[in-house]
């Protein structure tokens, strides 16, 4: 597993990084955090430069993988735990898993188990349209990568997210953009993305009802930004746009119900990389569930 600890060398705070994030976008925050804090990044196995794990790409299994990694590492008996996007949903899983480990959750945007009711509750036609399904990205990518398009799909992938969202170094764009066409990460990042809305998967996950009583911070993104960028780049129409975000928006709180200390927090101008437009509130969520 490829991993790198900013700040101390004993980790109190663990970052989950969202579906496909490799350790450049998170290098900014984790360096900053790691001014006062030892802050473990880490990319999961089949990710970037990570090996291939023998495991299926559950829930479960990729938050027993980082039980197991943190055991070659140097910790504190309690940790702040971060997951960004589906990472959210990997580091809930750890908590529930492993509660004696956690000084606290700090959810961003987060994938929830709930996150079927896209699909449930939208048609076929509205489902496409809501540019929810981020499976169909990871096989078009791949496709072309197979054609030899390399360069093509770099060019096109610098110029969107987490690209447009902030300005990274020559090595990091570097880094992120070859690992759009690295098959074994695009294979993986199709295999989290499935077993993440599988039912049977998600079943095995520890539920709301059995959820250990830690801190949650809930960090949801602006409702006005996310529905601003669906209508610019969706192409949707403002009521279409706003019964999306409506529902992203319900879906998330979901973990809300997990404790009675979970607190909400909604981001006022950042639309789903809120670690990189306001890395701020995640600075604030820390130096709260440290106090």
């Amino acid at each position: 597993m490829n991993y790198k600890i900013f700040g101390s060398k004993t980790v109190d705070i663990v970052i989950e990084m969202g579906l496909g994030a490799c350790i450049a976008e998170w290098e900014a925050l984790a360096r900053e955090l790691g001014e006062n804090h030892g802050v473990l990044v880490y990319e999961r196995a089949g990710i970037n430069h990570s090996d291939k794990s023998d495991k299926e790409r559950t829930p479960t299994n990729i938050a027993k993988e980082l039980m197991n990694l943190l055991d070659e590492i140097p910790h504190d008996e309690k940790l702040v735990i971060i997951g960004h996007s589906q990472g959210g949903l990997y580091a809930s899983e750890f908590c529930g898993l492993y509660p004696e480990m956690v000084k606290g959750l700090i959810l961003l945007d987060p994938l929830t188990t709930e996150d079927n009711r896209f699909k449930k509750e939208l048609t076929a036609k509205e489902f496409k349209k809501s540019g929810v399904d981020k499976s169909k990205n990871f096989i078009f990518l791949e496709t072309l990568t197979k054609l030899g398009m390399k360069g093509f799909v770099k060019k096109v992938m610098c110029q969107a997210p987490p690209f447009y969202y902030a300005n990274f170094s020559k090595e990091q764009n570097e880094d992120i953009l070859n690992s759009l066409v690295n098959t074994t990460h695009l294979r993986t990042c199709r295999e989290e993305y499935r077993l993440a809305h599988d039912e049977a998967s998600l079943k095995n996950m520890v539920s709301k009802e059995k959820y250990p009583d830690i801190p949650i911070i809930l960090v949801t993104h602006s409702s006005e930004e996310a529905i601003k960028e669906n209508m610019e780049f969706g192409g949707n129409s403002r009521p279409f746009a706003a019964r999306i975000e409506q529902l992203w928006q319900e879906i998330m709180k979901e973990y809300l119900g997990y404790s009675r200390r979970a607190i909400w927090i909604q981001a006022k101008k950042s639309t789903h990389y809120i670690h990189l437009t306001e890395p701020e509130i995640v600075i604030e969520s820390v130096n709260t569930l440290n106090n």
